[in-house]
């Protein structure tokens, strides 16, 4: 059996999301707004229309990484911005995902869905082949709905 410690990277390249700026992150998503301890972000994929990405300002990998006090805040970050999701998409249910495989920065997807919906009783697909892109007035208008949400609700 390998043991190995569990907190280092097995990668030697530095991670995006603590060294790319929002522009640099924008085509892939937007900065909705930053809370203090997390970047909010609306995914630029809206097949699941208002997922978005709450992403940890500090670098961790893992929840037991954090302090009970940096988890507990965190989380209650991800809460707050679940809940007006929920609220501007009218879903039937949020899913929550945590991976990072790829990205070993921890991060949070909110995901809502809709009964009948796309991925409706299965795990939604990070990377559709064939993701749904709405018009840049309506992604604007999305973004707008969920950083008032957010910021003043």
């Amino acid at each position: 059996m390998i043991v190995r410690d569990a907190t280092a990277n097995p990668s030697t390249e530095p991670c995006r999301y603590c060294t790319a700026t929002p522009a640099e992150l924008d085509s892939q998503m937007a900065l909705v707004t930053e809370l203090a301890h997390s970047r909010v972000f609306l995914v630029r994929d809206q097949t699941h229309p208002g997922r978005c990405v709450v992403l940890l300002k500090r670098h961790a990998r893992e929840l037991f990484e954090l302090a009970p006090d940096e988890l507990t805040a965190f989380m209650a970050e991800v809460a707050r911005v679940a809940q007006v999701v929920h609220r501007v998409s009218g879903c039937d249910k949020l899913n929550y995902a945590v991976y990072g495989d790829l990205s070993p920065h921890l991060h949070v997807h909110i995901v809502p869905k809709w009964q009948g919906g796309a991925a409706w009783g299965e795990a939604f697909v990070l990377k559709p082949a064939e993701g749904v892109f709405l018009a840049p007035e309506a992604f604007a208008q999305m973004l707008l709905n969920l950083k008032h949400g957010v910021e003043f609700e």
